[in-house]
């Protein structure tokens, strides 16, 4: 059996929510997908600060990459320094 994290099944449940076709509810959709209606709540009302964290994550990705090809050559985890 494959196991899908919470959030995979929060944006599922969002997803079809969101379609014009859709004639389930919340509730019935958390408990097909065996998930709180709270935490569905819960995932709606902070999808902002998931992607304000996404994007800081991507500009310390940059300045990492940054640090790593500087001057030219490879550096290990030992030479970057933040």
């Amino acid at each position: 059996m494959i196991k899908i994290p919470a959030h995979a099944k929060y944006q599922i449940i969002h997803d079809t929510i969101q379609r014009a076709d859709n004639l389930l509810n919340v509730i019935t959709m958390c408990e097909i997908a065996g998930v709180s209606r709270s935490g569905y709540y819960h995932y709606l009302a902070t999808e902002n600060l998931r992607l304000e964290r996404e994007n800081q994550d991507r500009q310390d990705f940059l300045i990492i990459l940054e640090a790593y090809k500087y001057r030219g050559y490879h550096k290990g985890a030992r030479s970057i320094y933040m």
